[in-house]
């Protein structure tokens, strides 16, 4: 059976229109280091069922938790607009099953929050859009 899990997000961050890709996730505020931002929700789902569902999907909204479970995250909330970079500014940490955003470092109001996505379900890969110096290139 599926769990839905949620979280309120503070005033501190908004999604708008991303340079890197679609929409981003942006500071509100300035953001200090090692502060955690919130949850990502989303519903706890199998993850053979996760990975069958994003097969041709060009987003993919899920985050693999375990080798049996996922957070499928596409009627999640803000937080699941985070872009990729090679160079993030946060990190995710599972706990339990919840996936918690944290900055890793100061986060000037206006700036986009981005975590290092790994290794994309995607067949080949994806090729990456962050534009930092040292870009892998390929997700």
């Amino acid at each position: 059976m599926a769990r839905h899990f949620t979280f309120q997000l503070s005033n501190a961050v908004r999604v708008r229109r991303s340079p890197i890709q679609g929409r981003g996730v942006f500071a509100a505020t300035h953001l200090p280091a090692r502060r955690k931002l919130g949850e990502i929700s989303g519903e706890l789902v199998r993850l053979p069922m996760a990975r069958k569902a994003i097969e041709n999907a060009g987003q993919i909204y899920f985050i693999e938790l375990t080798r049996t479970w996922a957070l499928e995250c596409s009627e999640g909330n803000a937080f699941k607009h985070l872009n990729h970079s090679c160079a993030p500014n946060c990190y995710l940490r599972v706990i339990n099953k919840r996936v918690e955003v944290y900055t890793l470092c100061d986060i000037e109001a206006g700036m986009e929050l981005t975590v290092d996505y790994g290794i994309t379900p995607h067949k080949g890969g994806m090729r990456c859009q962050c534009g930092v110096a040292n870009c892998r290139g390929l997700l």
